[in-house]
């Protein structure tokens, strides 16, 4: 269960995060400040930080999320930031990767946006698993291919369809929405619809040989998303 370390000085905005992503199986710590940040840290120390870069603890600039982030560092924190922020000039963006942020998020976002970006920054972090095995078929999704035992065949994935499928099996049980997928995999491209996740969600569920109407691996929940519901083994 990933441990979030959240600082933002708005108190609604905590409360929302907070009930969100601990309904969504996260581990969540708060705090509205600098001090308020470092003392949770030295207490529960987190897997990941996120920092709106606008604090408003004080008057002078030691009190934004770049001086929080700074602090954290000082105290030898390594693991992931993200910064949220509702500026978007591209001297916010330089100062915050400066500190070794891994994400920016610009204000106003989705919780499920929020949550597709936390999801992305903590794989990469913590080094993406590749090979799953789930009955007779094997995915392998460093070579982009689901081998099937029963025939010597291998099922080629694309770029599109392997990013896709590891989502679905690293959220495995999860009812992941249209626009969740959207966020995770095509970065809300413009030219991009939920028809398009549907198109390449048909061409996975092909290469696994998986029927929609009694489904094995991808469950389909209409009007809502969908699920991967293979167990390993």
């Amino acid at each position: 269960m990933p441990r979030i370390l959240f600082v933002e000085d708005e108190e609604a905005v905590l409360d929302t995060i907070e009930r969100y992503f601990s309904r969504e199986g996260f581990d969540v710590y708060t705090a509205r400040g600098r001090q308020a940040a470092l003392d949770v840290a030295r207490r529960h120390p987190p897997d990941i930080v996120l920092l709106d870069v606008m604090l408003n603890e004080g008057p002078e600039p030691e009190h934004d999320g770049f001086a929080v982030c700074r602090a954290l560092r000082d105290e030898e924190y390594e693991g992931p930031v993200i910064f949220l922020t509702a500026r978007t000039s591209e001297s916010d963006k330089l100062s915050g990767f400066d500190l070794g942020a891994d994400d920016y998020v610009t204000k106003p976002f989705s919780l499920e946006e929020l949550k597709a970006r936390i999801s992305a920054v903590l794989r990469r972090a913590g080094g993406a698993r590749s090979l799953y095995r789930f009955g007779t078929i094997e995915v392998d999704l460093d070579n982009y291919v689901i081998r099937h035992a029963d025939d010597p065949t291998e099922e080629r994935l694309s770029n599109r369809e392997q990013e896709l499928l590891r989502y679905l099996i690293e959220h495995r049980g999860t009812v992941l929405p249209r626009s969740e997928l959207l966020t995770a995999i095509w970065r809300y491209s413009p030219n991009v619809t939920t028809r398009t996740v549907d198109t390449h969600i048909l061409n996975v569920r092909k290469k696994l040989r998986d029927d929609a109407a009694n489904p094995r691996f991808i469950e389909t929940l209409h009007g809502v998303g969908y699920r991967f519901i293979a167990q390993e083994g």
